[in-house]
């Protein structure tokens, strides 16, 4: 009996060894995963600041000798001067001849610190495109995720009043055109990753992703981006400037950027959930199916549109709460007050994500990738699903100004 005992003493002890030993090795291979993407994101970024820095001028691309419209696009986290070649290529193949396209350079492998460091950045570089082409008359703006953010701080740095424009103003001593952003992060990240962070784990996108992640997570001491999002901040009234604006977000399957901060729908949150949200936001008054295909999941693109008129704040005070309370009314002040700009909003779906795939973030820009980054990530990414949403994207920002919806 004390033998048996000894044995089912003995297999208990392997048993748990072994699970003991299982836990580690998850553990060891989570931790790998974590420090070797880690690991690829700062790579990339030496070698996009080493190949793509010194080349500031190599991503213009005029369409005639004497260009009347400017279109600048400014990739995102980690981008290059390549990432929105579909969407210039559709622009070029639009416009009859009088657009210049110029993908963005001078935050290429430097993303890291802070929004308003990359902002003003890409206001340098757009007066420097402008001071070379005298026949500029009008500008655009694309900016693809985090180049959202620093299009939108760029516009504070250039903007110039302008009596002969009535309250429109200028924008690097051009016309306003068009303002468009694809899955950008404009209420940051602190309530809108696509699996909720806990209080304690913020601080970690400092470590991570620098001041940019402090900026995200709205931890910095300037609150940049609540201050972007106020009335007063001197931010809004560049945007207004425009003629149009329009954004273009993820229904569901974004894991970088959901839907709740893309399309500034703070009542959202994370995005796990966007799925389930869809239904909601379909009884919403105002709302336009634009292919019901795409919500049955038997195509890809724009599913929805609806335009955002100005409209009042309704956000709850922020004093006298606790914290997620505090939080949330921050949000939804911030949006309502990018509301009040009056937007037309795009929802896409591609029928591959989903909450068990979200892999829908690169495919909404069409991200083009070269070099070791095709063969690292173009597997995974199908990013070529985009690429008939590029064409929907260009036509919107070479609408004419008569036909458009303030």
């Amino acid at each position: 009996m004390a033998m048996c005992r000894t044995r089912r003493g003995s297999r208990k002890s392997r048993g748990l060894l072994r699970r003991r030993a299982f836990f580690v090795a998850v553990v060891a291979a989570a931790s790998a995963c974590a420090l070797g993407g880690l690991a690829l994101s700062i790579v990339g970024a030496a070698v996009s600041r080493r190949v793509l820095a010194p080349h500031r001028g190599a991503g213009s691309q005029p369409s005639s000798s004497s260009p009347q419209h400017l279109v600048v696009l400014q990739h995102g986290l980690s981008g290059t001067v390549g990432d929105l070649s579909r969407l210039a290529r559709e622009l070029q193949d639009k416009s009859g001849g009088e657009v210049l396209v110029h993908s963005a350079g001078y935050n290429a492998g430097r993303n890291l610190d802070g929004v308003s460091a990359g902002g003003r950045r890409l206001a340098q570089e757009i007066v420097d495109i402008v001071n070379r082409h005298s026949s500029l008359s009008r500008i655009s703006l694309v900016g693809n995720s985090l180049g959202g953010l620093y299009t939108r701080y760029a516009l504070a740095e250039l903007f110039e009043q302008s009596a002969g424009l009535g309250s429109r103003g200028r924008i690097a001593g051009l016309a306003p055109e068009a303002f468009v952003t694809i899955g950008c992060p404009h209420l940051g990240v602190r309530r809108f990753t696509f699996v909720a962070v806990p209080q304690l784990l913020r601080s970690a996108a400092g470590v991570l992703v620098g001041r940019t992640g402090e900026d995200l997570m709205l931890r910095d001491r300037a609150c940049l981006l609540e201050r972007m999002a106020a009335e007063d901040g001197g931010f809004l009234e560049p945007l207004r400037a425009f003629n149009r604006r329009g954004l273009y977000a993820n229904l569901w399957g974004d894991f970088m950027v959901p839907f709740g901060t893309a399309a500034f729908e703070p009542s959202w949150g994370s995005g796990l959930l966007d799925e389930q949200s869809v239904s909601t936001l379909l009884r919403r008054p105002g709302i336009e199916v634009v292919d019901r295909e795409v919500l049955e999941r038997k195509s890809d693109g724009i599913a929805l549109r609806w335009d955002v008129a100005a409209s009042a704040s309704d956000a709850a005070s922020v004093r006298a709460m606790d914290d997620d309370d505090r939080e949330a009314a921050q949000e939804a002040e911030m949006a309502a007050n990018l509301e009040r700009c009056g937007w037309s909003k795009f929802a896409v779906g591609f029928r591959s994500t989903g909450t068990f795939f979200p892999m829908a973030h690169n495919k909404l820009a069409a991200v083009e990738r070269s070099g070791w980054r095709k063969w690292a990530f173009s597997w995974l990414e199908g990013t070529t699903d985009g690429d008939s949403l590029m064409g929907e994207i260009a036509a919107y920002i070479l609408d004419s100004p008569e036909d458009s919806r303030r």
